[in-house]
Parts: structure tokens; sequence; C-alpha cells
């Protein structure tokens, strides 16, 4: 049976939908109760990752045909294909004979086996052969096939939606497409470093607060991210909508011999529930935060460099961003346990500076009570 937001609200005693949305308004948090039942855990899988575009991967991890990648949208495992027609599709990672993972790593195949009985699918989901099935009465490998989801590139990013019927990616990005268009121009050229991960032990709705907001970076960051960049709100521009939160800020920390006025400084995109990508004059990332438990979650950042740049200065940023998003993490794990406690019903924003919260908890609300 399927959890209704109106059970969660009578069992925690929340307030109704009208209230939420009114102490959102003036500046208060979601019920600190979001952030760690795990009722509302379960209908954010349903409501939320179940039908939301999430990025899946690089398009180099899919270039040829036979190319497969796997990833998650929030506990749906997904798999994405390239086909000998060239095609990009997507199927739920999961064998239609006893739900065992077809993959559990990226690689290039002309068949997919699952490795628990050997049945196997073409790249394009259809069911080939089963080992035995011809001694089955009625058995028609024609009918079975892996489970469709969505996929969909931008620019040269990957993004999935476990919706097999989503509306296209597009109708989220609108409102900062032209701005994330022409940063991907230059983001395109820059090449693979490294892949930092992050298990936390806090909600994921927490980290994800924490990376659309920079009023904490001049405490939290301040021998990081806020040494880098100037964070102060005269010279960092965010900016919010419904599906989507943008970020831009002046680089502080110039490199020796470098002219500051070619640079174009720090530019970050969000998009809801969970993908989030940057750049600056010398490294670009992009990312996904996922829920893992009520108050566990994890995320990874794939770091790019720009050709060219000067090898130290990379090295430098990049352990910049590490500290950074380290930082984070200790922050929101430390976060979840003010949340735990019972004590404290709903936090207090100030929303000339925190703004981007409003926005994605709204988001959020709708979602759940949809």
């Amino acid at each position: 049976m399927t959890i209704q937001m109106s059970d969660i609200q009578n069992k925690y005693d929340l307030p109704t939908e009208a209230e939420m949305l009114a102490s959102l308004a003036e500046g208060e948090t979601l019920p600190a109760t979001f952030y760690s039942a795990p009722e509302i855990h379960q209908l954010e899988q349903e409501k939320i990752f179940a039908k939301s575009w999430q990025y899946a991967c690089h398009e180099s991890a899919v270039a040829k045909p036979g190319d497969y990648a796997v990833t998650k949208a929030g506990s749906i495992p997904i798999i994405v294909t390239h086909g000998k027609d060239g095609q990009l599709r997507g199927f739920v990672n999961v064998c239609r004979h006893r739900l065992h993972s077809i993959a559990e790593e990226n690689g290039n195949k002309p068949l997919l086996q699952c490795p628990y009985h050997g049945w196997t699918y073409g790249l394009d989901g259809q069911l080939k052969t089963a080992p035995r099935s011809q001694r089955e009465p009625n058995f028609d490998c024609s009918t079975i096939s892996l489970q469709p989801v969505s996929v969909e590139r931008w620019d040269q990013w990957i993004f999935v939606n476990p919706d097999p019927d989503a509306a296209p990616l597009a109708s989220v990005t609108a409102d900062i497409r032209t701005r994330t268009d022409a940063m991907n121009v230059d983001l395109r050229e820059y090449e693979f470093q490294v892949r930092y991960e992050y298990d936390m032990e806090c909600n994921w709705k927490l980290w994800a607060e924490n990376a659309v907001e920079c009023y904490h970076c001049p405490t939290l960051h301040k021998s990081s991210f806020g040494m880098t960049y100037h964070t102060s709100p005269d010279d960092y521009a965010i900016d919010s909508s419904e599906n989507t939160i943008w970020h831009q800020g002046p680089i502080k920390w110039i490199p020796e011999g470098v002219d500051s006025e070619k640079l174009e400084g720090f530019r970050f995109a969000f998009t809801f529930p969970s993908s989030f990508f940057a750049l600056d004059d010398y490294v670009g990332f992009i990312g996904s935060v996922q829920p893992v438990s009520p108050q566990k979650c994890w995320a990874f950042v794939d770091m790019y460099a720009k050709p060219g740049a000067d090898p130290e200065v990379v090295k430098q940023w990049l352990e910049m961003w590490d500290q950074t998003l380290i930082e984070d993490k200790q922050a929101t794990d430390i976060q979840q346990i003010g949340y735990n406690s019972g004590r404290i019903p709903a936090g207090r924003l100030l929303l000339d500076s925190e703004s981007p919260l409003q926005s994605f908890m709204r988001t959020t609300l709708a979602a759940l009570t949809s």
C-alpha cells in the first residue's frame, strides 16, 4: 500500500500543507521530521526520485555501440546502453527472472547477460535467450524485456528519469538553459581528472541544501572555497526557480601572472532533486547526491581540468574542492544530530542569503503532496 502524506502528517502531528507553505514564505524551514522520518524517505523515493531527471554519466561512458553504464536514481538501479543502431536507451538494471542486477559496473558487450542464471538481453532490452526455457510450455522470450526508463543528453552529460513517460529534460532546465549552454561550451573541452566520493551520515536534503546556498562559505570554507572566491552577498549572485538554482561569483585567489580581467569566475547550476555542475577558469565538475536511508546519503563528483592550465594550479584547485566537500560532509553530519534531537521543530532562514533553500523546500513539499 502506498504511503500518503496525510498519514505522515497525522502520525507526526505535522502542519497542513497550507500551513507549511505559509511558514516557508515567512522564512521557516520544512519541519525537522522531514529529515529523519522513514516514511518521508519512502515517499521521496516514489514521488521524487522515481519521477525526476538525474545525472547518470558523461557521454564518454556510452560513446560506442555496445557500451553500457550503470547508475542509480534514488533506490532504482539503472543501466544506459548504446545500441547497434546508435541509439541510447535506459532500463531498470534488474533481470526480469529473479531481479538480480544485469551489470554491476560499466562495460562493452554485444549482449547483456544476467550473471545469476544467464538470462541474456539485447542492448534494446529485449530478452534473447533464457537457459532451459525451451523446457517450459508457453514461454516466449519475445514477450519479456527489461523495464524502460527515459534517457536524454544534456550537451555531453547523460541524464535519466525512471519514468518512461517523463516530460522532456528541457522542461526542467529551461530557466537556466541559456546560462548552462554557454557554460558547457567551455566545459566540453575540459579533461577528466578524478572522481571524489563522499558517504554522509545525514539526510540527502541537508547535503543538497548545503550545496545550493553560500551563506556558510565565509565561515565553514574560510580556508577553501571562501579563500578562492568572493562570497559576500554583494559579490556572489544567486538565482532560483522551481527546478533549478544558479550561483555565480568572481575569483579571489588569482594565480601569479594571470590577468584577472580575463577570468569569468565561478558558475554553478543545480537541478532538482540532486544533480549539479560547476565551472571556473581552471576546473569544472558534475555530480549528484543520492539518498541511501532516511539519515544517510552518498555523493559523487567528477572533476575536470581546463586543457593547458598550469598543472600546479589545477592540483591546488582540486585539493581545494576536495577540502570544501569534506567540510560540507562534516557540517551536514553534525547538522543531522540537531534534526534528530526532536527539540527544534524547524529552522529559520535568512531569505536574502538563503532564498535557494526556500525554493528547494517548496519544490520538495510540492512533490511530496502531489
